[in-house]
């Protein structure tokens, strides 16, 4: 199993959706789930399924204190 799944919320997608999908994915022993939301340019970081931080425009890093990884916001969403 990966450490990390990431999931792109496309306008085909309910959050809800996703959110099943990181439940089950928590059940296999993924450590940490990403949501990225690119019309609203925000990352929400799930280390539980009931545990997430969201970082926006508002923020420089996407913080996985989880995982220790740490990106740049603007270079992620290319700025």
């Amino acid at each position: 199993m990966p450490l990390l799944a990431v999931e792109i919320l496309s306008p085909r997608q309910g959050i809800d959706e996703i959110l099943g999908k990181f439940k089950a994915y928590f059940a296999l022993s993924v450590k940490s789930c990403w949501l990225i939301i690119p019309p609203n340019k925000s990352i929400t970081v799930y280390s539980t399924a009931e545990q997430f931080k969201t970082f926006g425009t508002n923020d420089t890093e996407v913080n996985d204190d989880k995982l220790d990884i740490r990106l740049s916001i603007p270079r992620l969403f290319g700025k």
